[in-house]
């Protein structure tokens, strides 16, 4: 899931995505294949992947909770919309691993199991995310950030 908290300038591109992601996904793109892959382990050129799911077939004058797995999932080889957040903005997403965060820490692409979900930066490491804490969107908790310049965590 993807929310936009605090509005702003930002950048959005259609691209093909390399394997089924959730909105929020962090991904990178991928010139020489031309699809977004799940980023690992960096936060500076990375994207935020959004989808403008609908309804199909007898589903299609129905309203469907944008929670819902059909709404929330972009499928692999799919286009989805790419946002570069400006500096600035806030986003909460539910593509995270919030163990040991707390407001102010880094945020960067996880590894392996976590490619593409944000986990707390280590020392050395350069972020442009930075974790504001939990964000209530009705009864579902997501976890917000800010975007700020690139920092190199200490």
């Amino acid at each position: 899931m993807l929310r936009n908290v605090i509005t702003g300038s930002k950048t959005t591109e259609i691209y093909k995505v390399s394997s089924d992601v959730k909105r929020g996904t962090v991904v990178t793109k991928n010139i020489g294949t031309k699809v977004a892959d799940k980023a690992s382990d960096v936060a500076v050129d990375t994207y935020l992947v959004d989808f403008d799911s609908q309804p199909m077939g007898h589903l299609s004058d129905v309203e469907i909770s944008a929670y819902e797995d059909a709404m929330d999932t972009v499928k692999a080889n799919t286009y989805a919309v790419l946002v570069k957040p400006a500096v600035g903005t806030q986003w909460a997403i539910d593509q995270i691993v919030p163990t040991g965060l707390n407001a102010g820490d880094y945020l960067v692409a996880g590894t392996a199991a976590n490619a593409g979900k944000l986990v707390k930066a280590t020392a050395g490491k350069i972020s442009i995310y930075k974790y504001v804490g939990q964000y209530i969107d009705g009864t579902k908790t997501l976890h917000q950030f800010e975007v700020v310049y690139p920092v190199t965590v200490a």
